[in-house]
């Protein structure tokens, strides 16, 4: 008779929020955070306490080199205007991806047969790789930088959704130790026009694909039933036998607690201190209440409300108030949106699954704001091509206007505004992922309605009609299609009730 032998395995998971540096430094293996020996020794290098080091930089190794420029990180690590020590790499990817999608969805609209979807969702996948120059590449922030100067300078010349491949932006960096890059505009140019054929190619090609497929070409017979699951993993088994030994309710989510413990962002209104302007004299009580009466019947003027105080520069109502060149006092209120990050795990998750930045909004707010605080975008608008109405965030207009002057316009310094609205590339890419996902989450929600109300199923199985359509869109086995779909109506159900909260 055999035998059977059975391993016991004591494992303790620890407590990543009081664990010491020392020992999150053995578990965070081959990554890198404000906890590291390196990042100490480069905050005392610098002489500095505050540090803005991101996920992209603890997300990778302390030896990692960027691809374009060559530096290890204690060479990218450099110092902000404002004292804080930069640590960061963001992913660059090819925004031609971007482009072919919309020509997919625009070709290929949801269709009421869902073989048809899932036909079209998995031509798609399969059709990037041979559109992309080249696959989402993690960067340093200077090579960042500087491929994002380089596409403003030639605005007027390249394509809205060409973006030069690390390779390229290689070719046109002046690389120093610790300091933003030169670039060589000409030399720039020449690496768009040398694209330049290569990418009008990809994209007619996107174009002939997303027409072939609207006509029914290139389809593939799915599997019915669960994928194939494969050869069984011995990973797979004991993550199943941990999953069952803890106790009911434990989440598995030590990689963000980890990275929780590794970022920080100390940036943020760390920028110089301009000093005040001389005092304007403030208007009377009864041209205050001119301009009360003025703006009385405007709907941003009324929310805001007696106590108001502009969240970027700090001034009250009369404070916002200035003479025209006419000589009369007068006052204006916006409305702008400010984007929130995601704080959900599970839709943090799901959502990194399908792009590649590393900041995923989740939400947004209404925010008043005084027009002189508006009119910073606006001008630098109207300086510059190639950005938009989201190129500057209410914490970057903070740092633009501090130490504002009531009665006064804003004096601010539009290289630096200039700067922030090309650092701030990621985020506006980030605010059209999420509206992306919030469109195509309501779509889903439509979707389900629309097929409860065609065939008279109950909401479980109009769901499940959908979790089945996005297991074989994305070779997904039948129960995880079903999760998504849930957790897909969910976030529409959240936008919709956001939308009417912020209306």
């Amino acid at each position: 008779m055999t035998e059977t032998k059975t391993l016991s395995v004591a494992l303790q998971v620890p407590d990543i929020d009081g664990l010491p540096d020392a020992e999150l430094s053995e578990i965070a293996h081959m990554r890198d955070g404000r906890w590291s020996a390196q990042t100490k020794t480069l905050l005392e290098q610098f002489g500095t306490t505050k540090l803005d080091l991101n996920s992209g930089w603890a997300s990778t190794w302390m030896a990692w080199s960027c691809p374009c420029c060559r530096r290890e990180k204690p060479l990218i690590a450099r110092m902000s205007p404002g004292g804080v020590l930069l640590c960061r790499l963001e992913f660059h990817h090819d925004h031609i991806g971007d482009l072919a999608k919309r020509i997919f969805r625009e070709r290929n609209p949801r269709s009421e047969d869902r073989d048809i979807n899932i036909q079209v969702s998995r031509a798609k996948d399969a059709l990037m790789p041979l559109v992309e120059r080249f696959e989402p590449t993690l960067i340093c922030i200077d090579c960042n930088l500087a491929e994002g100067r380089a596409k403003l300078e030639l605005t007027k010349e390249i394509e809205a959704d060409f973006t030069f491949a690390p390779s390229e932006i290689a070719t046109f960096i002046t690389v120093g130790q610790n300091r933003i890059h030169e670039i060589d505009v000409e030399k720039a140019r020449i690496a768009w026009l040398a694209a330049k054929d290569d990418f009008a190619d990809r994209t007619d090609f996107a174009s002939r694909m997303a027409q072939r497929i609207a006509s029914g070409r290139h389809r593939r017979e799915v599997a019915p039933g669960q994928r194939l699951l494969g050869p069984i993993q011995e990973r797979d088994i004991v993550y199943r036998l941990f999953a069952a030994a803890v106790p009911p309710g434990y989440r598995h989510r030590l990689g963000t607690l980890i990275e929780a413990r590794s970022v920080s962002n100390d940036s943020a209104g760390q920028s110089p201190k301009p000093k005040r302007k001389a005092v304007v004299r403030s208007p009377t009580d009864s041209e205050f209440a001119a301009v009360e009466a003025a703006q009385g019947e405007t709907k941003t003027w009324i929310q805001a409300g007696p106590d108001w105080l502009c969240p970027s520069c700090g001034r009250s109502k009369r404070e916002i108030c200035r003479k025209s060149n006419r000589g009369k006092w007068t006052a204006r209120i916006h409305r702008v949106v400010e984007f929130l990050p995601e704080d959900d795990d599970d839709s943090i998750t799901r959502r990194r699954s399908v792009v590649s930045s590393q900041i995923i909004i989740g939400s947004y707010r209404r925010v008043l704001i005084c027009h002189d605080c508006r009119n910073v975008t606006a001008e630098l608008l109207r300086r510059k091509t190639g950005f938009d109405e989201q190129c500057l965030m209410l914490d970057d207009l903070r740092e633009l206007v501090e130490g504002a002057t009531p009665h006064s316009p804003h004096q601010v310094d539009f290289e630096q505004a200039t700067a922030m609205a090309i650092a701030n590339a990621p985020l506006r890419e980030a605010i059209e992922a999420y509206e992306d996902h919030r469109s195509r989450a309501i779509e889903v929600l439509a979707d389900v309605k629309s097929t409860m109300k065609l065939m008279g199923w109950s909401w479980s199985k109009a769901r499940d009609i959908v979790g089945y359509e996005l297991a074989k869109a994305h070779g997904w086995e039948l129960d995880e299609g079903d999760i998504h779909a849930e957790w897909l109506l969910g976030e529409a159900r959240r936008g919709l009730d956001l939308d009417e909260a912020e209306a």
